[in-house]
């Protein structure tokens, strides 16, 4: 059983530990609530990225509606934790999980999305066979190619289909404009989304004509909510991963004035020779993906490889970090790092205030 280490200072910590930066993070959290809030956009952001109720519950405290979630598993989860307005942005299909988003109406407002009528069809039977009813948006392709539909008429022919099935409620369409996030130049990555939610909005107008109204639109990730909440059209964005601001958001996807807020402490256990340290963690503690971890606090510090328990780290000239010292490395990618770990530490100022459970790790079906 691990010990509290509520009241401990970074450096008596054992490491590899996952650390979230409780003054960056809440600075994150206000500035995401807050550009929503001044365009009249409601914030749902999607706890693929963090997995806790707790942090669900945290969001909540600065406007947050509910989150998005991609799995059944993670809105029993969410759910069971007190989290009472939730989105699945993905596919429920199969008869268990099915079941499982009907049952789950007893104890939360579980919305889910379907592309295509062969969803539909089993999601009405499970909300009868469980006499609740369900929620369903109609998932809009913005251009991923992906999911969704692919044109207004085929989501006013979907939407008529789910308002029409006992047991559904037609609640709205949604799409992700996810192509365009890692897009480099400024100029065509802004009218990549205008033209991806401009789909988006055309299958809302469709919708509406045909006398059924959405009342929900939803959209945006972190990579590109600068933009698309200024856009028309939306209710609610389901920007997530900018309360951490790894490096994929802020070197890939340009987002601004967000504070690296996630770290992963490790230890130097190894300098093999001058230029060189071995640290304490790998991939088993963080990811790589789309882009490298860095070190904190030491911008010229280069991560060069990740093995399964090691980083790799080339130092410049004159840099001495000794076997023993700490160092916190910020992840390539916090969606894939932050399910590595079973908890994270939360500290302010260098002293831990509280150890969260990331208790949606593994939920996967």
């Amino acid at each position: 059983m691990l010990l509290s280490p509520v009241g401990l200072t970074l450096d008596q910590l054992d490491s590899p530990a996952l650390l979230l930066d409780l003054d960056a993070f809440e600075h994150n959290a206000a500035k995401m609530a807050g550009h929503l809030a001044e365009r009249g956009i409601q914030w749902r952001p999607h706890s693929k990225a963090f997995k806790s109720p707790v942090i669900a519950h945290r969001l909540k405290c600065f406007g947050a509606i509910g989150v998005t979630v991609a799995k059944i598993s993670e809105a029993e989860v969410m759910a069971q934790g007190g989290i009472d307005d939730i989105l699945i942005a993905h596919l429920v299909v199969g008869q268990s999980k099915v079941r499982r988003l009907a049952a789950l109406q007893r104890i939360a407002d579980v919305k889910a999305t379907v592309d295509h009528i062969d969803q539909v069809g089993p999601i009405s039977r499970a909300a009868i066979e469980a006499g609740t009813t369900v929620g369903l948006l109609v998932d809009v392709d913005l251009g991923m190619g992906r999911t969704g539909v692919t044109s207004p008429e085929a989501a006013v022919k979907l939407a008529r289909q789910v308002a029409d099935a006992p047991g559904l409620r037609f609640d709205g369409v949604m799409g992700y404009e996810g192509h365009t996030v890692p897009m480099p130049d400024v100029v065509e990555k802004q009218a990549a989304i205008v033209a991806a939610i401009g789909r988006l909005n055309l299958a809302r107008e469709a919708v509406n004509a045909a006398g059924l109204p959405t009342r929900i639109v939803s959209a945006g990730g972190t990579g590109s909510y600068q933009v698309t909440a200024d856009l028309p059209g939306t209710t609610e964005l389901q920007a997530g991963g900018g309360i951490f601001y790894c490096n994929y958001y802020s070197k890939v996807c340009q987002v601004v004035e967000h504070s690296p807020a996630l770290t992963v402490l490790t230890t130097v256990v190894s300098r093999p020779r001058p230029g060189r340290a071995i640290l304490d963690a790998g991939l088993k503690s963080m990811s790589e993906h789309r882009t490298p971890p860095t070190v904190k606090g030491h911008p010229d510090y280069r991560v060069v490889g990740l093995s399964a328990e090691h980083a790799t780290v080339d130092l410049p000239e004159g840099a001495d970090p000794r076997i023993g010292e700490f160092l916190e490395l910020i992840p390539g990618y916090s969606d894939l790092t932050f399910v590595l770990h079973d908890r994270v530490l939360a500290h302010r100022r260098g002293r831990v205030e509280a150890s969260w459970p990331i208790a949606g790790r593994g939920m996967l079906q």
